[in-house]
This record gives C-alpha cells, sequence and structure tokens, in this order.
C-alpha cells in the first residue's frame, strides 16, 4: 500500500514489540520452521486520509530459513495495529471490538462464504489471506499479505470510476446473497457475535462529527440563500435520525432473524479496496477492513455505499444504474447457488431500502463531506472526526455545497424529510 509520511503516527513511532523477534515468530509460523530476519523495513501502510480506526504498517521481510541459510528471501506485510500512542484517537476507539469482529470475519464468516462460492464454480475472492491475528491486551492486530506484491495498488486521492463500482457492488451482492442463503437455510452464517456495528457500537456523544455534523450543518446551509430553505425540512426529521438508525442497527440483537437479513461489509467505502489491472485493463477489485461488519438489512450497506462508496457524478448520474446491476446479481448469485427459498424481487430490495430512509438521511447529512474529504489532498480527516471546527471548515466546501445543491431537492422530492 502507498505511505505517506503526514500519517505521523505510524510515521514516527510503533509499539516496542513490533521487532525482529515478533516477524521472526511471524516467519516461522509461514514457513514451517525457524528464520532469522537479516533486515526489516517497517513504513505507514496509508495515505493521510485513508485510514482512521487502525495504525497501518507495511513491512519488508528479508530473511534466511534454517534448512537454507545461504538462500534470503523476502516477504511483504501489511499490519494494522490497535491505536496506541495516547490521545483523542486511543480514547476515542479504545473500547470498540473492531479487532474481534474482524478476525471473526477472517477466520469464519469469510472461509465460510467462499467456500460455498467454490462448491459452484465461483472463484470470487472477497478479502486478502490473513496471516496472523492477536486480540491480546499487549499485542492487538492482524496481518495480511501485502496485495502490491500481487499488483494491486490503493485507489488514491480520486473518486472510483463507474467500472470500479460495479466489481465493488458485484462483490457486495455475492457477500450479500450467500450470507442470505445460509441464514434462511439456518447454518448460523452470521454469528450472533457480529451486532456491532458503525453506529451501535460507538458512543455518539464521543465523536463530535456525529454529535454536531448536523447542527454545524444546518448553520452553514444558512448562510446561503438558495439553501438555507432546506434547514426545516432537516429539522422536521432530525430527531429521528438518530433513533431510527440504532433500531436498524440493533434489529439482529433485538431478535430479528426473519426477513431480508445479510451479512454486511459495515464500512462499504472507497478507501476500503484496492484495484488490480493488466496493460490499463481493470482485472480485480480487493475490500477489505472487515472491522465493524454486522448482519442486518442490507440497506445498511447500500445506503452508505451511496455517501461513502460513491462519487458525485455516479450519485448523480449512475445511482439506479449501480443499484439495478446489485440487485441482478444478488438474485442471480442466490439462483446459481440453487437456494431453493424465496429470492427478493427488485420491488422487495427497493421497498427495503425505502424502509430505511432516515439511516440513508443519516448517512448523507453527517458523512457526506467526509467522502470529499477522502479525495482531497489537504483533507484532514482526523480533523473532521475530532475538531468541531476542522468539522464546520469541511462542510464550506465549494464542491460539497454544489453537491448539497443537487440531492437536496430530490431526497426532498421523494419524501425523506416525511414524518412516519
Amino acid at each position: 500500500m502507498a505511505t505517506n509520511e503526514k500519517n505521523s503516527e505510524a510515521h514516527l513511532t510503533s509499539p516496542d514489540w513490533l521487532n525482529v523477534a515478533f516477524f521472526e515468530n511471524i516467519l516461522k509460523q509461514v514457513e514451517a520452521e525457524s528464520a532469522k530476519v537479516t533486515n526489516l523495513e517497517l513504513k505507514p501502510g496509508t495515505l493521510q486520509n485513508d485510514n482512521y480506526s487502525t495504525v497501518m504498517y507495511r513491512t519488508k521481510v528479508n530473511y534466511r530459513l534454517q534448512s537454507q541459510p545461504k538462500q534470503e528471501k523476502t516477504s511483504s506485510f501489511i499490519l494494522k495495529v490497535k491505536p496506541f500512542v495516547e490521545g483523542v484517537k486511543k480514547e476515542m476507539l479504545g473500547d470498540l471490538h473492531l479487532f474481534q469482529t474482524e478476525i471473526l470475519m477472517y477466520t469464519k464468516m469469510l472461509p465460510k462464504i467462499e467456500k460455498v462460492l467454490r462448491q459452484y464454480g465461483d472463484q470470487t475472492v472477497l478479502a486478502p489471506k490473513l496471516i496472523a491475528s492477536s486480540t491480546s491486551p499487549t499485542q492487538t492486530y492482524v496481518m495480511f499479505n501485502d496485495l502490491t506484491v500481487q499488483g494491486y495498488t490503493t485507489i488514491g486521492s480520486r473518486y472510483i470510476h463507474l467500472d470500479e463500482g460495479k466489481i465493488a457492488m458485484l462483490k457486495l451482492a455475492k457477500l450479500h446473497a450467500i450470507s442470505y442463503k445460509l441464514n434462511k437455510e439456518r447454518e448460523e452464517a452470521a454469528s450472533t457475535s457480529l451486532d456491532k456495528g458503525l453506529i451501535n457500537s460507538i458512543d455518539p456523544e464521543k465523536f463530535p462529527f456525529i454529535k454536531h455534523g448536523i447542527r454545524l450543518l444546518k448553520e452553514v446551509l444558512s448562510e446561503h440563500v438558495d439553501l438555507k430553505q432546506f434547514v426545516p425540512h432537516i429539522e422536521s426529521v432530525e430527531h429521528l435520525l438518530l433513533p431510527k438508525t440504532l433500531e436498524l442497527f440493533k434489529a439482529h440483537s433485538s431478535g430479528k432473524r426473519d426477513g431480508l437479513l445479510v451479512l454486511n461489509h459495515g464500512d462499504f467505502h472507497l478507501k476500503n479496496m484496492m484495484i488490480q489491472a493488466v496493460d490499463g485493463k481493470l482485472t480485480d477489485l480487493m475490500l477489505f477492513d472487515y472491522q465493524i461488519s454486522i448482519f442486518g438489512s442490507p440497506a445498511i450497506d447500500l445506503h452508505y455505499a451511496f455517501t461513502m462508496m460513491f462519487s458525485p457524478e455516479m450519485r448523480r448520474d449512475h445511482y439506479d444504474v449501480l443499484l439495478n446491476f446489485y440487485i441482478s446479481n444478488f438474485q442471480q448469485t442466490l439462483r446459481k447457488m440453487e437456494f431453493k427459498g424465496h429470492i427478493p424481487t427488485d420491488i422487495e430490495i427497493r421497498q427495503e431500502l425505502k424502509k430505511h430512509k432516515y439511516w440513508q438521511l443519516f448517512v448523507f447529512l453527517i458523512f457526506l463531506n467526509i467522502n470529499h474529504a477522502l479525495v482531497e489532498e489537504d483533507g484532514d480527516l482526523a480533523g473532521i472526526i475530532e475538531n468541531p471546527t476542522v468539522l464546520k471548515q469541511s462542510l464550506q466546501n465549494p464542491k460539497l455545497l454544489e453537491e448539497l445543491r443537487e440531492l437536496l431537492p430530490r431526497f426532498l422530492e421523494n419524501g425523506y424529510f416525511e414524518l412516519e
């Protein structure tokens, strides 16, 4: 993955346990014999705005095996570590079960789903290979193969293209479809422990961008003659947005077992992917970062994707194309896997999304500025999340305001501000 020295936490320091002895132990597991590290390079694993919840490193390890002492080998890994530097990020994220969820996804859920795909000749890979992991209080991490060795690259400071968006939606459709099938067939595809998603695993009071986001957005809208008309509409439903969102995210843990339920990626946005191209032609797109995966309505991922995965152009011109693409592949996957139960219709899936319109409005009003910040080289993701002053400045982004002028009327016309 790409590096950037602005990612100061990862660049300046690393945990004491992240040393030669640690990697020699990992290599012993990988190679099934003792290894002697001859050189270790540890670099930041992400661009400044690519990641917030973890500290990431890209490691290059040169080593010699006990059985081949004269031959030097090289391996590259991506390592995600729980925030360890004292400060706001560690305080905000310290109690979340991000690594427990991701390890469960990589060791149990994703292999189970890919096994079903393989049984029907589908070679789709839904995530990189997990090498090692730990949730011990002193060493909390996950380690993967470095996909850059296989020719994958990060998106960088841009939005995804439509063809990339389609592959992302295709993989999401397969993840959703297989988990839907397994749940309906009572094969425990969704563990009861996968019930903590983005919103119901945190205390909104600890996250300034959630606590103050709508209030600051209304202040910014009020400063523009053509936008202030939407403030009363937002205020008419504002009191429902978080409660309805929490209701959606808590549905499975509250006992809901039937209906349109799937295993959601949970953080389905444009930075949680890498692309592979051969001779300039897109060949694959790999999803990763399953730290807040949750079993529940597909509206969790699909509404989140609208704001966090799509580009402004895709939101404006290609939403129906992408949703239709997802729905058709969700249905086709179930048919290919010889699912004998009811396959949700196009209308039923769209009704499911409409039923959770307050979640989409919540994401749109609070996260849209983050979507814009993710592709701007001077975007301050940490500042937006942690600092209300920086948050309000981000809401004054002319590109963001331009998109609000396009989309707020659509939300109004489609009944998102109507009380139920």
